[in-house]
């Protein structure tokens, strides 16, 4: 029995120590006397207010989140999510003054200083502080190197002064960070990231770069639907035409959903080079391919009605109608023909039937993460800052394809 003695001792000093362990993390000495740590966690107004933080109801967060940080001064975590809920009300300098208190705290862990100093740069940087947000996120890297929370904001803060190349950077340290799941995405924002470095040498009239960068977007990411668009551009200034073209029609083979983004281009080309049929050749094919390209129509009958063809121009215009009813540049679109033709009556009363439920509007683009509606196609939020997040919001079209084109 005697020869199991030291491992039956080993034994019940293990268990001592994690008996003891557990006691230290429930309790701390404070002033003389054990404190129970998860006092402030454990309290009901501590479950209340993240309730009430996640119904958004903050003001009565705070209140209760208050009420159960009373209990324990030293509860890191509710002092943390209070002070973030004072940012969110809009009480930067709270906010601030909450995140830098808990900075002053002795015996603070790495990680613990880190997640302060994420939520002190959040706080400089929602009160337009730009300097002292990007110090403090920097700060945070030094601490965390892997803290994607700080590169996702520092990429941001960036990206919101224009400083695309940093932006860029920022993307690279985080895409390393990330799991495989998430390369298409990351893949996808340097592309634009790329983008916007070229258009910044094209100011500078540095084409060679602008070029280099443009063709290292459409690497990145074979849809990189603005980088087809200006590396076009660049090639067209350079008196390359052929090869301008051959660039955006190639965008609308990888991105034919986009492809209205050219047609402007395309078409100020052919009739430039005297071949204006290439340009149709190229809408109908688009329409043959996919019936319910409203914009391919529209686009085929301005060409038309500019080259003395308004019948023609409103039989497009009609079918694109029945695809997207509620598109003003359509409804503008056949009142230009209309009164090309001097508004026939049967044709100005087939308009009326088509149109008896459509509601018109100027922003169709929506925002998919934070809703925000704009005029035209953002590749880049104003709103959330979020890339490539913009569709085109549709109502169901105004009756049956098939009625309005027999």
């Amino acid at each position: 029995m005697s020869e199991y003695a030291p491992l039956l001792s080993a034994l019940i000093a293990l268990l001592l120590g994690l008996a003891i362990g557990k006691a230290w993390e429930r309790y701390k000495l404070r002033d003389g006397k054990w404190i129970d740590r998860r006092r402030a966690r454990e309290s009901p107004h501590y479950i209340l207010g993240l309730n009430f933080m996640v119904a958004n109801q903050i003001d009565l967060a705070i209140e209760e989140l208050s009420r159960a940080a009373s209990l324990d001064a030293d509860a890191l975590e509710v002092h943390m999510i209070l002070g973030n809920l004072y940012r969110e009300k809009g009480q930067v300098g709270k906010a601030i003054t909450v995140h830098q208190g808990l900075l002053q705290r002795p015996r603070l862990r790495g990680l613990e200083h880190a997640y302060v100093l994420l939520c002190l740069g959040l706080d400089y940087k929602r009160g337009g502080f730009v300097d002292r947000a990007l110090e403090a996120f920097n700060e945070v890297l030094r601490l965390d190197p892997k803290n994607e929370y700080a590169l996702v904001n520092l990429q941001k803060l960036h990206e919101e002064q224009h400083q695309w190349t940093e932006a860029y950077d920022t993307r690279q340290r985080l895409s390393k960070l990330t799991d495989i799941d998430a390369r298409p995405k990351n893949q996808a924002i340097l592309a634009f990231l790329e983008n916007e470095i070229g258009l910044e040498a094209i100011r500078r009239k540095d084409y060679t770069e602008a070029i280099r960068r443009f063709e290292g977007a459409i690497d990145l990411d074979p849809r990189a639907v603005p980088a087809y668009l200006n590396l076009g551009d660049v090639r067209a200034v350079q008196g390359n035409e052929k090869e301008a073209a051959a660039i955006w029609e190639k965008l609308i083979d990888v991105a034919p959903d986009r492809a209205y983004l050219a047609f402007d281009r395309l078409e100020a080309l052919a009739v430039r080079t005297g071949s204006p049929e290439r340009f149709t050749r190229l809408c109908r094919r688009l329409i043959d391919e996919s019936p319910q390209d409203w914009r391919a129509r529209l686009a085929l009958s301005r060409h038309l009605a500019a080259s003395g063809h308004p019948h023609d121009a409103l039989d497009l215009l009609f079918a694109a109608l029945v695809q997207n009813p509620h598109a003003l540049g359509v409804h503008q679109a056949i009142w230009r023909a209309l009164g090309q033709l001097h508004h026939p009556a049967s044709l100005v009363d087939r308009y009326s039937e088509l149109t008896r439920h459509a509601v018109f509007y100027l922003d169709p683009h929506v925002c998919m993460r934070c809703r925000y509606r704009s005029t035209e196609l953002l590749w880049q939020c104003p709103h959330c800052h979020d890339w490539n997040t913009f569709v085109e919001e549709r109502i169901a079209p105004a009756q049956d394809t098939a009625e309005v084109e027999a």
